[in-house]
């Protein structure tokens, strides 16, 4: 007969076991939380970027409404414009106080301008335009409109910039910037 204190037994787990097994747990748990964290960073930056994606596209849309066109009279055979020059898209409803779709000034898609800017916060409402930027602004919209070199009389580039406000109050790096041509009808 064997001694007692020989056999082989099976009361639990040594300490190192459970100081591995714990260390390889926590090991992964952090790796998770890190996964997660980038995860959850990836997405705000994703929805931020549809959001400023969503109001570029309906500032263009905007622009893209404006009447710019030639009109023909029977006598004498003239062709004269009929175009937008009035209409200020920075207000919210468009007003007629603006420029329309004459030559925007230089620098209207790198500062605010008024006229050619305007703020939304969060759930896209318009907060207003001018230079100044309203504190609970979240996103600044800024567009042009410039003849086309090629054929400035029938040819308008349009340009819309759409980014989240910085701390000094101008649209961040990696804002959303679409450009179209609009053409006389």
């Amino acid at each position: 007969m064997r001694p007692f204190h020989n056999r082989p037994t099976a009361f639990g787990f040594a300490l190192l076991e459970v100081i591995v097994a714990s260390a390889i747990a926590t090991t992964i748990a952090a790796g998770s939380f890190a996964v997660i964290s980038m995860s959850i960073q990836a997405n705000d930056r994703a929805r931020i970027r549809t959001g400023s994606t969503m109001l570029a596209v309906r500032k263009m849309e905007q622009l893209r409404s404006l009447g710019w066109t030639h009109i023909s009279t029977s006598a004498p055979p003239i062709s004269m414009s009929l175009s937008d020059v009035t209409t200020n898209l920075g207000n919210d409803p468009p007003t007629d106080d603006g420029r329309g779709l004459l030559a925007s000034p230089p620098g209207t898609l790198t500062s605010n301008i008024d006229g050619y800017v305007d703020y939304l916060d969060a759930s896209s409402r318009s907060m207003g335009s001018g230079t100044a930027v309203p504190a609970a602004a979240v996103y600044i919209r800024r567009w042009a409109v410039q003849p086309h070199p090629v054929d400035p009389d029938n040819l308008l580039v349009l340009h819309v910039v759409v980014g989240t406000r910085g701390t000094n109050g101008t649209a961040v790096a990696g804002a959303i910037h679409l450009i179209t041509l609009g053409a006389r009808k």
